[in-house]
């Protein structure tokens, strides 16, 4: 979602690269010398903080650096010093509640945005985080409704094209949770269209066409998910989440040497852990097990590298054990531990699968059946339910889950979707 950000160090990576000017400078990293300057010379400028506050996250969104973000709040609580409680706050205010969702804290977004609201300024923006927000905590009508505010007092024909591309890229991620797929690449395409007519950074255009994609993806459209992410790679070249998306695709197509290549790409650029267990996974599919090894290793060595991480991973880590059968309690309890802030359906499924890895049968059907409510149509998710009622003895409704997860998607799964095949094939002999 647009409001979210991810971050993965939490170094002073950042630091570092201000603090010497460095080389190759991006037009963010231009626009961060030029507020750091202004700032020095006025440290009062509220303004201007807040302006840098804004470029910082713009660059922890391009860089998903955790260093970013820490920079930013600092920024924004030295504006907040100036202006906290009238209208002048509601920019910065607004920005604290996106560093609070950039740290998995929604409670406090939801607390930060609210607040912006308050103020009373009239700009219906904060509406965004609040429904962020309350997306990751599972209340989907309270998020939709949310959303629905971010129109301008002049009304839907003549609104700020701004609030319309903030409402429709969120709006049509509640629609592909909904089960609408065909409309939530719909609702996406036209929120693409006004980034791209509001000449937005590179980045969030890069962001909104990897939406795309992974709803193509998903949806087992291959030809058109390919086409969005390379499009993401021609507005934001070289961006680390296309082409993580671009090796997905090439997993699916057998193509495993391609998508070695990609991965290895998309790693060098930020090492997330849930792209460092999908190579690992096209290792062990070529029966490279040394390799795989040192992606595995990988995928706990950042999950575990900061305090950051540790929250920020939970759900990651949680399927990461139970896909491959390791730390299957410790699964359980990240799982678990995820759950407390966060009741989206993906945490729920996540659930589910550690507990049915645990040989927690019972509750496992009962955390999948959360996951399954809004008729997502995840193929992982039906996968996930088919092999629960599978384990349980509901034979023929766990083959109808395992037709449905391949019938959305045939190659969901690197490993998955040849069992589903053969479990199917199973209950027909």
């Amino acid at each position: 979602m647009v409001g979210k950000v991810q971050v993965v160090f939490g170094t002073s990576i950042a630091l570092g690269l201000l603090a010497s000017g460095g080389g190759g400078q991006t037009p963010t990293d231009r626009l961060i010398h030029s507020l750091q300057s202004r700032v020095s010379m006025f440290p009062g400028d509220y303004r201007s903080c807040d302006r840098l506050g804004l470029a910082y996250i713009q660059k922890g969104r391009e860089t998903a650096d955790a260093a970013y973000y820490e920079l930013a709040q600092q920024a924004l609580s030295k504006s907040l010093e100036v202006h906290a409680n009238d209208l002048e706050a509601t920019d910065a205010t607004t920005r604290m509640a996106v560093i609070y969702m950039a740290e998995h804290r929604f409670r406090d977004a939801l607390t930060w945005a609210e607040k912006a609201l308050a103020l009373g300024s009239g700009d219906p923006s904060p509406w965004a985080i609040v429904g962020d927000a309350l997306t990751d905590m599972g209340e989907y009508d309270k998020a939709a409704a949310a959303y629905s505010k971010l129109q301008g007092n002049l009304g839907a024909r003549d609104e700020p094209l701004g609030l319309s591309y903030q409402r429709d890229s969120r709006m049509s991620y509640l629609r592909f949770i909904s089960g609408d797929s065909k409309a939530a690449i719909e609702v996406m395409q036209s929120a693409i269209r006004t980034a791209i007519a509001l000449h937005m950074p590179g980045e969030n255009i890069a962001w909104s066409l990897f939406e795309l994609g992974d709803y193509f993806f998903q949806s087992g459209n291959l030809r058109e998910a390919e086409g969005a992410y390379q499009n993401a790679i021609a507005h934001y070249p070289g961006y680390y989440r296309a082409l993580a998306g671009l090796a997905r695709v090439r997993v699916a197509e057998g193509r495993y040497d391609e998508a070695i290549g990609l991965y290895h790409r998309a790693l060098a650029v930020v090492p997330f852990p849930e792209y460092a267990a999908e190579l690992g996974d096209v290792y062990t599919k070529v029966l490279y097990p040394g390799d795989a090894g040192k992606q595995y290793e990988l995928v706990e060595f950042v999950g575990y590298l900061s305090s950051v991480n540790k929250v920020l991973y939970n759900r990651e880590l949680a399927l990461f054990y139970a896909d491959h059968d390791v730390k299957l309690r410790e699964s359980l309890e990240l799982a678990q531990k995820e759950l407390e802030v966060r009741q989206d359906i993906y945490t729920w499924d996540a659930l589910a699968w550690a507990l049915y890895k645990n040989g927690k049968l019972p509750e496992a059907a009962e955390a999948v059946s959360k996951a399954l409510h809004m008729g997502t149509q995840s193929a992982l998710i039906f996968f996930h339910a088919g092999m629960i009622y599978d384990g349980l003895g509901k034979g023929e409704k766990a083959r109808d889950y395992l037709r449905r997860a391949l019938a959305t998607s045939p190659h969901f799964h690197i490993f998955y979707a040849d069992v589903a095949l053969k479990m199917i094939e199973r209950g027909r002999s």
